[in-house]
């Protein structure tokens, strides 16, 4: 997907941590959440896990490529792309549950398990400049060769609070690209409601 030049990419990352809850989550599986969130022709996505990993990505995706509904299935699953991607490199070898709150993208990554090839329709595979690969392609790879990998369908918005970061998040990252909210603010944002999601979730395991 190209950028415009007057709607640059915009990207962010950081581990946020709350102590020793954040260490005692380190020793098991890490677990993350992702979402998207999609305007027209801007597209953004979010992610935050158990162990304490987010981040978001923001970015113009040309309406003439595919239609509005696949469109945020291709946005769904880049957010699980970037949000695994994040997690397999901090945590080489351990199981990981990704937890997705759309179905449509959830279906496609138990077809990529299974082996199947299937992309969402419209979807352009070849590769692009330079010989790069495309991010759906690579998160195919990931689906079907990472062991210890499952997804996890999360029903959005009844309040789990990883859930609703992840979505804030994505929609930060689009108000940012869409020019309301400055790109200054971001490093600033996205550890403060990180870390305060992550302490609302650890405190309601107890």
């Amino acid at each position: 997907m190209a950028s415009s030049p007057h709607t640059p990419r915009r990207s962010w990352g950081d581990t946020a941590d709350t102590g020793r809850a954040a260490r005692r989550e380190r020793t098991a599986r890490p677990s993350p959440f992702t979402d998207a969130s999609v305007a027209g022709g801007k597209v953004g996505t979010g992610y935050l896990a158990t162990t304490g990993e987010t981040g978001l990505r923001a970015h113009a995706y040309p309406q003439y490529l595919t239609a509005p509904r696949v469109r945020v299935v291709v946005t769904e699953l880049r957010a699980v792309y970037w949000g695994l991607r994040r997690i397999l490199a901090a945590h080489p070898g351990r199981p990981v549950e990704v937890r997705v709150d759309n179905l449509d993208a959830l279906d496609l990554l138990h077809e990529w398990q299974r082996g199947g090839y299937w992309m969402p329709d419209g979807y352009e595979t070849r590769l692009r400049s330079q010989g790069r690969t495309h991010s759906l392609v690579k998160l195919q790879m990931y689906a079907e060769y990472t062991s210890g990998l499952t997804f996890v369908h999360e029903k959005a918005h009844v309040g789990n609070p990883l859930n609703e970061a992840a979505d804030s998040l994505a929609k930060l990252g689009l108000r940012s690209v869409r020019g309301r909210v400055s790109a200054a603010e971001i490093p600033r944002l996205v550890p403060l409601w990180a870390s305060g999601a992550l302490a609302e979730y650890r405190r309601g395991r107890g």
